[in-house]
């Protein structure tokens, strides 16, 4: 069974597909893989789960150049959006439980003061 985007899918993979060509000829990064159609399933996946993709491309280009790597794509950004899912979600679970720390009985609220401090 084909994916079928919205068509505000389709909008955000082209414009992410434009944005990885140009921040990548930006840093000298070369870039495989990156026309609109590559980004259809990252986009497909995690659309609403991922805040701010574009920014989210920049990171994973700035992860690149940091790891040494010569080649982003599209499929590089998908691993990206896989992880910073499972990121965001610890620390989400890492923040719900300070704040249960924090509401807690006085041994809760003396372990979150050590914990911030």
């Amino acid at each position: 069974m084909p994916i079928e985007l919205t068509p505000t899918q389709l909008d955000l993979s082209a414009k992410l597909s434009q944005h990885a060509k140009d921040a990548c000829e930006l840093v000298g990064l070369k870039c495989q893989k990156c026309d609109a159609k590559h980004f259809y399933l990252t986009v497909h996946r995690y659309y609403g789960r991922v805040q701010g993709m574009s920014a989210e491309i920049d990171r994973c280009i700035d992860w690149c150049l940091g790891r040494g790597k010569l080649i982003f794509t599209a499929q590089r950004f998908g691993n990206w959006c896989q992880n910073k899912v499972k990121w965001d979600k610890e620390e989400e679970m890492k923040r719900a439980e300070m704040d249960k720390l924090k509401s807690g009985t006085e041994y809760q609220r003396a372990d979150y003061e050590r914990r911030v401090r």
